[in-house]
């Protein structure tokens, strides 16, 4: 998905906007996943204030479908690229706190595609099909809510400490 969302940003934009769109993405991922590994809890809360961006989008597309829709075909697939912005730190996070990482992942990919899905009323088959690149990132959060019963379970820590 990673690549579709990078190479729809070089084509959409299109030339130095679309590279440097696509560099201040990696970087801004690249720092959240290291925040996450060095610091699981604060970059919960980040990454929960950061969560209420593709909220916003979702709820635009409940909205006015139509005018989301048009900007993402002017713009490059937003919606997508919130979601990964995301999901990727809270994923390296979810290594430390697999319950939080569950829901922030479930939340972020599932909650503005249902909303954009709702929007576009009889085109609903729009976002959803759309939607279907998100399957593994969805499937992924269903895992760690999984990792985290279990942890809660056990009584041990999923990753005692990678990083030392």
């Amino acid at each position: 998905m990673t690549l579709f969302v990078g190479g729809d940003a070089v084509t959409d934009p299109g030339g130095w906007a679309g590279i440097g769109g696509t560099a201040v993405f990696v970087l801004v991922v690249g720092a959240l996943c290291l925040l996450a590994w060095y610091h699981a809890g604060a970059s919960f809360a980040v990454l929960a204030v950061a969560a209420s961006a593709p909220l916003a989008f979702g709820v635009w597309s409940l909205v006015d479908y139509g005018a989301a829709h048009d900007w993402e075909d002017s713009h490059g697939p937003l919606s997508l690229v919130l979601v990964v912005a995301i999901c990727a730190p809270a994923g390296v996070a979810g290594l430390f706190r697999p319950r939080a990482a569950g829901y922030l992942i479930l939340t972020v990919s599932v909650v503005p595609l249902l909303l954009a899905a709702v929007g576009a009323t009889s085109h609903f088959y729009e976002p959803l099909s759309v939607g279907l690149l998100l399957a593994p990132i969805v499937a992924s959060g269903i895992l760690f809510l999984l990792s985290g019963r279990q942890q809660g379970q056990r009584g041990n820590p999923v990753v005692t400490d990678l990083r030392h």
